[in-house]
């Protein structure tokens, strides 16, 4: 898989980022695994193979600006 940077916190990519892949229906997300054991038992059961990411609201919103 390919995946290009659209969107970031900071330069360095070490912060939350979004990322657009060469599979048209998926975007990468890089941000804070969450860990808070009440949160992950508020959403069940994840599969093994997935985790959760927290990113701040913006980056969504502004790559949803950008036409995606």
């Amino acid at each position: 898989m390919r995946l290009t940077r659209k969107l970031a916190g900071c330069d360095d990519g070490t912060c939350p980022a979004v990322w657009e892949t060469d599979d048209p229906g998926m975007v990468a997300v890089q941000g804070s695994r969450l860990t808070d054991p009440a949160a992950l038992a508020d959403l069940g059961k994840i599969p093994g193979h997935e985790t959760v990411v927290l990113v701040p609201r913006h980056l969504l919103a502004e790559y949803r600006a950008d036409g995606r």
